[in-house]
């Protein structure tokens, strides 16, 4: 299984990363990776393996997820112009804890 480095790492406080925003179940920030394009990530705070896990229907988790990436757009200036979501929908081998990555239309040009 792959290292958890998000889950591991940025919540932990180990990996510093520029917060965006917060609550109790969610942590969104700018991508740590200088190579990737600018754009940020939401995370459950609490372990889910991916957007298919059961424990993700949580009415109170989905209202937090969706204001962090509310909150990321406006952040990044991209809440007028149009942005995407990409997540881990089925495969956690990818990164084994769910997250959504929030992107400007303009990055996959």
């Amino acid at each position: 299984m792959r290292r958890d480095w998000y889950c591991e790492d940025v919540l932990s406080g180990k990996m510093k990363v520029k917060k965006i925003w917060e609550d109790d179940r969610v942590l969104v920030f700018y991508h740590p990776d200088p190579t990737a394009e600018r754009h940020a990530v939401a995370i459950p705070k609490k372990h889910i393996p991916s957007l298919m896990d059961s424990s993700i229907i949580d009415g109170e988790l989905l209202t937090s997820m969706m204001t962090a990436v509310q909150k990321a757009a406006v952040e990044m200036g991209i809440n007028k112009s149009g942005f995407f979501l990409e997540s881990n929908a089925i495969d956690p081998s990818v990164t084994p804890h769910a997250h959504w990555h929030i992107k400007s239309f303009e990055s996959k040009k």
